[in-house]
């Protein structure tokens, strides 16, 4: 089983890459969704962002993620300190889910973890085949979020707090320009994936 990480900054399509990987037979573990499930299911990381960022955002048993949000992207230490707290449990997590993958009786020829900021990881992207970075120019991200339902302001602090985290070096990294069609990125994805 071939593992490869998908990363890329918000809005630039990582998302899309991992839907075309899964329609092909791959498994994708979304860094995303695996978050908001464990906001649900962990008390030890619920307690944790009440204490951090208040019982606001902690509400009938689950993260408010409206109302974190509204903190960490307004401070870029805030949302430095959610790192610190939801990383090394979504590393946990995903670790495990892709060791299940791995051990079970028919694992698929891919397995793609997606994360905006897998790089943050050392440990964990050190064991993928590869790192696929998804790009996208600033104006077209700033459109797709706007669509999404975001605030040109809300899109645009987003955007600026990511450029604080540059990409670092990496021998593994493979680049997925994705300013054109649909057709055209599945193109480009089957063509990495060799699938």
């Amino acid at each position: 089983m071939k593992k490869i990480g998908i990363c890329g900054k918000i809005g630039s399509g990582k998302s899309a890459v991992g839907v075309l990987l899964a329609e092909k037979g791959a498994f994708v573990l979304d860094l995303d969704v695996e978050m908001h499930r464990l906001y649900t299911e962990s008390e030890e990381l619920r307690t944790k962002i009440s204490e951090r960022f208040g019982a606001v955002c902690v509400q009938n048993g689950t993260v408010d993620r409206a109302a974190l949000a509204s903190q960490v992207f307004k401070d870029p230490r805030s949302l430095k300190d959610l790192e610190k707290i939801v990383y090394p449990m979504l590393q946990k997590h995903a670790e495990n889910k892709l060791k299940r993958i791995e051990n079970s009786e028919n694992p698929p020829k891919i397995a793609a973890v997606e994360g905006a900021l897998l790089f943050k990881w050392p440990e964990f992207s050190k064991n993928l085949a590869e790192i696929w970075v998804v790009q996208a120019p600033d104006d077209i991200r700033l459109e797709r979020l706007q669509k999404r339902g975001l605030s040109k302001d809300d899109a645009l602090r987003r955007m600026q707090i990511q450029a604080l985290d540059p990409l670092p070096p990496n021998d593994h990294y493979e680049y997925i320009d994705n300013w054109g069609s649909l057709a055209e990125l599945q193109a480009l994805v089957l063509q990495k994936a060799q699938i």
